[in-house]
């Protein structure tokens, strides 16, 4: 086997491992971007050059602020308050963590799976806590607020995955 098709493995692995951390709500563009800095570095720049590193380097700066403004612009056009996003990044992790350790009984899918539910009810029971107990809205108020930032995340995390998907046909 030639070995820089196992580069081009090992390499593709650290970005599908980005988009599992961008599916737990982690910025996880910057880690399938490694995996894509190292293919060059070992290839020596023979299919991605500096520049391209560079420019794709820049544009995972400006995805992860594309993914904050967008989540930020839904939150607001849902009605939800500032503080909503912060308790949404917190839902979402605990939700992440409670999950995944209630599916590690089925395994490395289970615990996957329910990571990826937990992220998502985690943020929804947060904000929604957060906007009905702390500002003392109503349900419907509360309930529209914690939506709006589940859709937000997961047009954020849809663009992410775009993005990751692209680094990977740069590897291939």
């Amino acid at each position: 086997m030639d070995w820089m098709i196992l580069v081009k493995v090992l390499a593709s692995i650290l970005t599908f491992a980005g988009a599992l951390a961008v599916v737990l709500g982690l910025p996880g563009t910057f880690l399938a971007w490694l995996g894509v800095f190292i293919y060059a570095l070992i290839s020596r720049f023979a299919d991605i050059s500096a520049w391209m590193l560079l420019g794709t380097f820049i544009g995972c700066s400006v995805i992860e602020l594309a993914d904050n403004l967008l989540s930020s612009i839904l939150v607001k056009r849902f009605g939800a308050s500032k503080g909503s996003m912060l308790m949404a990044w917190l839902g979402g992790v605990g939700g992440a963590i409670v999950g995944g350790a209630i599916g590690g009984i089925g395994g490395f899918l289970g615990s996957a799976l329910f990571s990826l539910v937990g992220a998502f009810s985690g943020s929804y029971a947060a904000v929604y806590l957060w906007e009905r107990h702390h500002h003392n809205r109503p349900h419907s108020e509360s309930s529209r607020a914690a939506f709006g930032t589940v859709v937000g995340r997961l047009l954020g995390m849809f663009v992410k995955l775009g993005w990751i998907g692209w680094l990977v046909s740069l590897i291939w």
